[in-house]
């Protein structure tokens, strides 16, 4: 799977291949490559593969056709309730984005160049403002997966710290995208269905769901209940949806999105494979010391506002924080503090305070796809005050929380 996603992926993608195995090779040459060790590291990577493989495949189910008209209704109604386009945008982007991820952003694209054209492009970026707020409750992103599985956190801890910032973040965040305006030109007056309701109630169920089934199996890792979960899930709405229609259709489709699903992650695959191998065989040259000495000579109430500063600058000069964490972990066990909830929020706030004010985001990097416009203008220049303010912002909350919890 390796071989082929790198050899399908850009030229990036593959320098970091190349990095990796000669990280890989140095290791093993020098001596200090240890067999036992790096397959103990390796169950990590397996459990964030097996959640890429899944996650895409969680929106199957509100991917269908019949829910596009219904997400317009939904809209549409919205807007005759006063809310405006951007900020119904936000809104939609949180939502969706819990289950679609950056997919969501599709479906923003979809619906506004449709109902809303001239605002298409000015929801695109009020949409992935919202989503940046996702990854700080939703335990089916890969990131928080990730962080909570690192980490050691529960999810129930997990939401008790981040809930605060959440609710009052994307509140400021309506509030001023209702502040800048703009006008639906079209629209549907269908009315609001059973279908409506499922668009909004899908993703929360799911999420549901997957703490559930992680309270109830505490001995498995999170990306095993999301895996487990988001599968059993779609295919069961599968089987309803074809014995309902008496037709194989929806069947037809899953399969169909699951090759597309696969297709379409050749550049995950790589990263995390290659980032897997790379961090491991780096930790064993002993290279990532200086970056865990730092981390522990801090006191502790120090290192949620280093984690969230260095998984920042990180993603910013191009490493994406999944690897960064992941560096971070091999050097200074992320799971070694008392307080490993807030260690978890502190590091989704720092890729927070990045996603939109780096080119190399997948946030960015959708959106510039879908806009036509360069990365530099999608990201930075259009997010620069909104990134500065999440970051003054959490760095605040933060300190908080630091001082309430440690």
């Amino acid at each position: 799977m390796l071989a082929l996603s790198v050899s399908r992926s850009t030229s990036f993608h593959k320098g970091l291949a190349v990095a990796a195995f000669v990280a890989f090779g140095a290791a093993i040459f020098s001596g200090r490559f240890e067999v036992g060790a790096f397959v103990e590291g390796l169950p990590d990577y397996f459990g964030i593969v097996a959640v890429l493989l899944v996650l895409s495949l969680a929106g199957y189910p509100i991917r269908a056709a019949r829910y596009e008209s219904q997400i317009r209704s939904l809209m549409a109604a919205l807007t005759r309730r006063g809310a405006r386009p951007r900020a119904t945008a936000g809104v939609m982007g949180h939502l969706l984005g819990a289950v679609l991820d950056v997919g969501s952003y599709v479906l923003v694209d979809v619906i506004f160049a449709r109902a809303a054209p001239r605002e298409r492009v000015a929801a695109l970026k009020w949409a992935a403002r919202g989503f940046s707020f996702v990854p700080l409750w939703t335990n089916i992103n890969l990131l928080t997966a990730t962080v909570i599985t690192l980490t050691g956190a529960s999810y129930f801890g997990f939401l008790g710290v981040s809930l605060p910032f959440v609710v009052v973040g994307v509140a400021l965040l309506v509030f001023f995208a209702q502040r800048e305006g703009g006008e639906v030109e079209g629209g549907t007056n269908d009315p609001l269905g059973r279908g409506a309701a499922a668009v909004v109630l899908y993703p929360v169920a799911l999420i549901t769901s997957v703490a559930l089934v992680n309270l109830a199996l505490p001995n498995i890792p999170l990306t095993t209940a999301i895996a487990i979960t988001v599968v059993a899930a779609v295919s069961a709405l599968a089987a309803v949806a074809a014995f309902s229609l008496r037709s194989r259709s929806p069947f037809s489709r899953l399969g169909s999105e699951t090759r597309d699903s696969l297709v379409n992650s050749h550049m995950e695959f790589a990263l995390f494979g290659s980032a897997g191998i790379l961090v491991l065989s780096l930790d064993a040259l002993g290279f990532l010391e200086p970056l865990g000495g730092m981390f522990r000579a801090l006191p502790e109430y120090g290192v949620p506002l280093a984690l969230a500063g260095v998984v920042a600058l990180g993603f910013v000069v191009g490493i994406h924080v999944l690897p960064m964490v992941l560096l971070i972990h091999s050097t200074f066990p992320l799971d070694g503090g008392s307080s490993p909830a807030l260690w978890a929020v502190a590091i989704i706030i720092g890729c927070q305070a990045a996603l939109l004010a780096t080119p190399f985001s997948n946030s960015v990097t959708m959106i510039s796809r879908l806009s036509g416009e360069h990365p530099i203008k999608t990201g930075p220049k259009e997010n620069w005050r909104f990134s500065l303010f999440v970051a003054v912002a959490g760095a605040a909350y933060l300190t908080f929380m630091t001082w309430l919890v440690v």
